[in-house]
């Protein structure tokens, strides 16, 4: 008969706390949604392809040993660079064709360039841009 009496004793004080519980509770409405400015879409056809315009590095092999910053002022800044301990490593796009770039981090020189056609998966002494299209 305890067992029971304590069942019920202990039911009735679970249930009072609950229902206290939600009347303490409070629904907070959300805040309303206000678009302030909203900028329209210009949509813009033409029947012209666009252009793209292909750098030649043709002459990129004769700055090995030079400075990288010759390099960026011949060629414009590079696609990709990495910064390591003592070496960089940089990339140009130049069509299916990317021209990588190694130097010294000290004195900036480079060290070797690779040109490297990924689609043929092909490596060149000398860029062409016959052999990069």
């Amino acid at each position: 008969m305890k067992k029971i009496s304590l069942l019920l004793l202990s039911l009735f004080i679970i249930s009072c706390e609950t229902t206290s519980l939600d009347k303490k509770l409070e629904i907070i409405p959300e805040p309303k949604k206000e678009i302030i400015y909203e900028p329209e879409e210009e949509i813009i056809t033409t029947n012209e392809e666009p252009k793209i315009d292909f750098k030649d590095f043709s002459g990129i092999k004769g700055f090995q040993s030079k400075k990288l910053t010759s390099l960026v002022s011949e060629y414009g800044d590079l696609n990709f660079s990495k910064y390591e301990k003592y070496y960089e490593f940089h990339r140009y796009n130049a069509e299916n064709c990317r021209i990588f770039v190694q130097n010294n981090a000290s004195d900036k020189k480079i060290i070797h360039i690779t040109i490297f056609n990924f689609e043929k998966n092909k490596f060149y002494k000398k860029y062409s841009r016959d052999a990069c299209q």
